[in-house]
């Protein structure tokens, strides 16, 4: 079974149960690697400075909030997390709805709710009040740092909790011109004949009919090139400096003395502490600020190179 991504009740009143939150759906897209051509090693993406071209070490970035256009205000992470919600082991359920009354549109991600250990009394008490009242419970759960509006419903034996967009997330129709405006009234008859159409080919709605069909072709795809034309074996990357020093043996030849382990994404410690600045985007004025030395032994960078113009697009 998978890991659950979220641990903790739903509650309301004096009703308490112990639940797990796990994902309802398994995306299934084809992925693909980014390859060099030359000997098919992974290309790796960096963080690129577009004034210079310049690779920019992670502890000389900072996050930054367009104000106006090209003049940014500068948060440390100290100040970001002051606003992070309020870690909550509960889901509150505020209001209970008609599942029908929400629009489609506001839903987001699905997650199956499960028992907590020796809570399956409770939590199928709460699923048979809910499917006989015919209601759903609107609550707020705090996941990842992030708070979110969300609705529980019952769902074949259990129940499956859906987070919800705000209100103000959702694009109304009416900022479009195309529907913003009457039209003409369209005929009767091609109502009429719309309507038909639709009566012919009204069936049960069975999810198993519905295949990934694009999918399906491209793997198929996929394994007759391979078969055709082999597999190419990604070669190991190489060694960064600190790697190629380590483990060193000290001097007495009693112990190793280990370099400091290399982690791809690791997060260097920030100054938890600073004040909101509001500055030009000018390149200029960050190297004076964050004076930057290219660590010992790395090669100069090359422009031009293949893969240097799209490896500094990375979201952050």
């Amino acid at each position: 079974m998978s890991r659950p991504v979220w641990t903790g009740s739903l509650g309301f009143g004096h009703v308490h149960v112990p639940v797990r939150l796990y994902a309802a759906v398994s995306p299934r897209q084809v992925q693909f690697n980014l390859l060099h051509d030359a000997d098919g090693a992974r290309i790796q993406q960096k963080r690129v400075c577009s004034a210079d071209g310049e690779e920019v070490p992670f502890e000389h970035v900072v996050k930054g909030y367009e104000i106006r256009p090209g003049r940014y205000v500068e948060v440390t992470r100290g100040e970001l997390e002051a606003f992070d919600p309020q870690a909550s082991r509960t889901v509150d359920l505020e209001d209970f709805i008609e599942l029908s009354e929400i629009d489609p549109i506001f839903f987001d991600t699905t997650y199956h709710v499960m028992p907590g250990e020796k809570a399956w009394k409770p939590y199928a008490t709460l699923a048979m009040a809910l499917r006989a009242s015919g209601r759903a419970g609107i609550g707020r759960l705090v996941m990842h740092l992030k708070g979110h509006l969300c609705v529980v419903w019952p769902h074949g034996r259990g129940l499956v909790l859906s987070t919800l967009h705000y209100a103000d997330e959702v694009i109304s129709q009416e900022s479009f011109s195309e529907v913003s405006l009457p039209g003409p009234r369209p005929a009767e008859r091609d109502v009429e004949a719309v309507l038909s159409a639709i009566e012919a080919r009204t069936v049960a709605f069975e999810p198993q009919r519905y295949q990934d069909m694009h999918r399906e072709r491209l793997l198929a795809f996929l394994e007759r090139r391979a078969r055709k034309h082999g597999l190419r074996e990604v070669p190991p990357e190489a060694p960064t400096p600190e790697q190629e020093e380590a483990p060193l043996a000290n001097r007495e030849g009693r112990g190793v003395v280990r370099a400091p382990e290399v982690v791809r994404g690791e997060v260097s410690e920030i100054p938890a502490r600073g004040s909101l600045r509001l500055r030009p985007q000018a390149a200029r004025e960050v190297r004076e600020r964050t004076p930057r030395q290219k660590p010992v032994g790395t090669p100069a960078r090359t422009r031009g190179k293949k893969g240097d113009s799209s490896a500094g697009k990375r979201r952050s």
